[in-house]
């Protein structure tokens, strides 16, 4: 008895110097030796104990708060990567010197500048560098913005290659766990099962994952929805791939031997979680917004531009080269399926989203990309009838096949490739086509408004004619002539209260008290003239997004404030991850954690168990001695 004493306390000395040890090893948890009394041997009608024994050496862990540590870790790490990049955006863009808004105020200055002096070469050639200042911004707070999307396709290749090499790992010891298991069921490999648990918490860093244990030891890993990781012994390789088309835009796929399946469309947690919640909620709509900003500006500005006339007399030109949308093919498409043709149709319309176009066979659907919403299209996706939803214009593919998809980003690389197309201060359409002009010599009150030009009636072969409009005898009726071709129209109705006259191209209105005999003139405007400059100006001040809701100010700030409530909730979360996984690190520790104290006070313990065993023995040698003597 006195013997298997001295080798228990011997092991549970040795299970304490083991703790003492490993006080600071990262993943160590506390062990403690589990005694049990020997099975006593029969004398006569009792049982006489036989002394001690050791049932194993067992770890102290709770397997629930070790779950609950992994799950708090992966929320963590998300959220804090998800806030180191959204900060970065959001000091971008709201940086009061280096964002876009003191850009666009001083273009729009230099356009003022040109209503101010309308034939003026160096007002048109300061408005020609503001404009290519502006387009230089663009292009350049894309190039900031993008950076931290390469920077998280970066990061997420390789926090990718990190989850191989740690499933590995696990795979590796699950081998050796069952092999230190198989035959012996009591005892358990404590240093390797604390090992696989140290991997599984630097695993949830980076992905958010789920385990199974299994009757031999080992244990599975899934990730997403409970896509299999690790099983046994066996793994399977996490990759990244460009799978919506986009091949900036990287995303999580397991490669198998019969291709890449793409990861669950779920958030996976951990940093993985974070790059893309930064990437899907920060990065892309930042970047989608600041190419919507860029095509607004740039069509509207370029629509306007061709309702003018430049210094040499001309319809104005495109100021700016404005990009198109960008459209992929999917990948499982036929070959010979073609592309859609998609361009901006209507800017007051357009959104920061992207879309996917799908076809079924018979017909086609348009859905918002990340979502299941589906947007209404009208029209019938031919060249004569486009299909038309949210300000773009789309003709189908001729050649397309059931089962083919596309993916319209109609806004993504906008602000990349916007440019100048304007080269020479002359071709600035400052000039409005026609002026308008009451004679001098009328005696009523009548006013004449600024003749007004659409897309639709700039090209009228007799738009610059000569035009008068005279009122009649009695003043009920008016009657437009053309001057250089002597046409006039029959008598029209004259009402006080405003009558509006559409001829050659143009339209004005007329309103108040006319005299029979009083004229009007719409004639072509001179070099001096700032009408269409005027317009140009007023564009900054118009309703051009959202619905004719928001100016370009306004889509700014509405772009600065998303990116900025984003990263305020990220950051909020951050804080409060991190306070939940100090509290379960906490609570994992006093379970796990050696406490230094317990274990000086278990060494006195069992040193003093280990002296009385020893007493015992020297006790019964003592006896043994004198039952010799005696005899």
């Amino acid at each position: 008895m006195a013997t298997s004493g001295l080798l228990a306390f011997q092991q549970a000395l040795q299970t304490t110097s083991q703790n003492i040890s490993n006080v600071n090893t990262p993943g160590y948890s506390r062990q403690t030796t589990n005694l049990g009394s020997s099975n006593p041997q029969l004398a006569g009608n009792y049982y006489l104990g036989t002394g001690v024994q050791v049932n194993g050496v067992q770890r102290i862990v709770s397997n629930v708060v070790n779950d609950q540590l992994n799950s708090a870790t992966s929320a963590n790490a998300r959220y804090q990567t998800y806030s180191q990049y959204a900060t970065q955006v959001d000091n971008l863009l709201g940086s009061s010197t280096a964002g876009l808004q003191p850009a666009v105020q001083s273009f729009f200055n230099a356009v003022q500048g040109v209503a101010n002096s309308p034939s003026s070469i160096p007002a048109r050639q300061t408005l020609l560098s503001q404009g290519g200042q502006l387009v230089s911004t663009f292009n350049s707070m894309y190039g900031q913005i993008n950076q931290v999307s390469t920077q998280i396709n970066g990061q997420l290749t390789s926090e990718v290659s990190t989850v191989n090499q740690l499933a590995g790992q696990i795979a590796a010891l699950n081998q050796q766990i069952v092999n230190g298991t198989t035959g012996n069921p009591v005892g358990q490999p404590n240093d390797l099962l604390d090992q696989r648990d140290a991997l599984l918490t630097q695993l949830s860093k980076i992905v958010n994952v789920s385990t199974v244990a299994q009757s031999d030891g080992s244990i599975n890993v899934m990730i997403g929805t409970g896509q299999a990781l690790v099983v046994g012994t066996a793994t399977t390789q996490l990759a990244t791939a460009p799978t919506s088309g986009d091949p900036n835009q990287l995303n999580l796929v397991f490669k198998t031997a019969n291709g890449n399946i793409p990861v669950a469309n779920v958030n996976p947690g951990g940093t993985l979680g974070g790059l893309l919640d930064a990437r899907n909620n920060v990065v892309v709509p930042a970047e989608n917004a600041l190419g919507r900003l860029a095509i607004g500006i740039g069509q509207t500005f370029n629509a306007q531009q061709k309702l003018g006339i430049d210094l040499t007399g001309n319809l104005g030109q495109n100021f700016f080269n404005v990009p198109t949308p960008t459209v992929y093919a999917g990948a499982n498409n036929a070959t010979t399926s073609g592309v859609p043709s998609v361009t901006v149709s209507n800017v007051n319309q357009l959104t920061t989203n992207d879309y996917q176009l799908s076809y079924n066979g018979t017909s086609w659907t348009l859905q918002i990309v990340g979502t299941s919403q589906t947007v209404a299209m009208s029209g019938a996706g031919t060249a004569a009838s486009p299909f038309t939803a949210g300000g773009l214009s789309i003709v189908a593919p001729t050649n397309a096949t059931a089962g083919d998809t596309y993916t319209i980003e109609p806004t993504r690389y906008a602000a990349r490739d916007i440019s100048v197309a304007a080269t020479d201060p002359r071709q600035i359409a400052a000039a409005a086509p026609v002026v308008s002009a009451a004679n001098q010599t009328n005696i009523g009150t009548a006013t004449i408004s600024a003749p007004t030009v659409t897309a639709a009636t700039i090209s009228n072969p007799n738009l610059l004619d000569p035009v008068t409009i005279t009122i009649n005898n009695p003043p009920t009726t008016y009657t437009v002539t053309d001057t250089k071709t002597g046409t006039s129209t029959t008598p029209q109705p004259y009402n006080a209260t405003g009558t509006t006259v559409s001829f050659n191209g143009w339209q004005v209105t007329l309103g108040g008290n006319a005299s029979a005999g009083d004229t009007f003139t719409v004639t072509p405007s001179g070099p001096g003239d700032n009408g269409n400059a005027l317009a140009l100006a007023q564009i900054q001040q118009n309703k051009i997004f959202s619905g004719g809701t928001a100016s370009i100010g306004d889509a700014y700030n509405q772009l600065v404030a998303s990116v900025g409530n984003n990263t305020q909730a990220a950051s909020s979360n951050a804080s409060n991850q991190q306070a939940l996984l100090n509290q379960v690190t906490s609570l994992q520790q006093s379970i796990s954690g050696v406490n230094l104290d317990q274990e000086a006070a278990n060494l006195v313990q069992y040193q003093q168990d280990y002296q009385a065993s020893a007493k015992v023995i020297s006790t019964a040698n003592t006896l043994f001695q004198a039952l010799l003597n005696a005899v």
